[in-house]
């Protein structure tokens, strides 16, 4: 394995650590995300501070993740700051979790989601490791004009949700208007859509394949693990999330077929 790969991969470990360090007296495991977007620009610095070779472009795609990174991580302690208390998935898992979950959360949550961000963060991989003299072609230029437009569809969604907790309706009334009248989650469309786009500009400036290997994994985890438990718990605490989920596709905003109904009346 590269030299940079094992590196990145131990400060994630050890960042992480030092999270769980701090929630344990706190009980909180919800600061865990006030790390996710920071990780990858750490990621990314970390390599050109150990002497990966460095270049205008990358210097500009980095500060472009870090831009994301800002932005997400203000979100992220927006929402924390606005619930009343731990994070309802991470306190489900310590009520299960019993006496023993302070150090069990260690490995079941923080250093997972270590090795994930890690595994994610595969096109910072590829654009740290590129060439210095490697330049971006139409793909490369198609991929960054892809990220921005992710960046731009998440940002909108997170301020039309966080003017909507403002309003004192989020606790009882799904929020239906603006893009989360085309998808039930347009934030989370944007975060694949922007790792896809910069997953296609490390690809081109560096080659490696597997500078999609992140975009796929998270687009994997989001759809197949964060949605369905996002789903369960707002179709639990929300009486009208059924009729919303009813109309409103999951994430892509693609038309829904009419249902056929057998009622005359109708």
């Amino acid at each position: 394995m590269d030299p940079f790969l094992v590196t990145s991969l131990v400060v994630t470990l050890m960042a992480f650590t030092a999270i769980w360090l701090i929630h344990v007296p706190l009980e909180d495991a919800g600061i865990i995300d006030y790390y996710w977007g920071p990780g990858f620009a750490v990621i990314g610095w970390s390599g050109l501070a150990f002497g990966a070779q460095s270049s205008a472009i990358k210097i500009a795609l980095l500060a472009a993740i870090s831009l994301w990174a800002a932005r997400l991580a203000g979100q992220l302690i927006l929402r924390h700051r606005l619930m009343d208390g731990e994070d309802p998935r991470y306190l489900k898992m310590r009520r299960a979790g019993g006496p023993q979950w302070w150090w069990r959360s260690l490995y079941k949550v923080f250093l997972l989601q270590a090795v994930i961000l890690w595994l994610v963060a595969s096109p910072v991989h590829a654009i740290v490791m590129a060439p210095s003299t490697a330049a971006l072609s139409f793909v490369g230029v198609a991929g960054i004009a892809l990220f921005l437009a992710g960046l731009a569809i998440e940002t909108i969604a997170d301020w039309q949700l966080y003017r909507h907790r403002l309003s004192g309706r989020a606790a009882g009334q799904t929020l239906t208007s603006g893009l989360w009248a085309c998808s039930r989650h347009p934030n989370y469309l944007g975060e694949i859509t922007l790792w896809f786009g910069l997953g296609l500009a490390a690809l081109d400036l560096s080659g490696a394949w597997w500078a999609l290997a992140g975009p796929v994994a998270l687009a994997a985890v989001i759809r197949f693990v964060s949605l369905p438990l996002t789903e369960q718990h707002l179709m639990e605490w929300r009486a009208d999330y059924a009729a919303y989920a009813d109309r409103t596709p999951i994430l892509l905003p693609l038309p829904r077929p009419h249902r056929l109904t057998t009622d005359p009346a109708e």
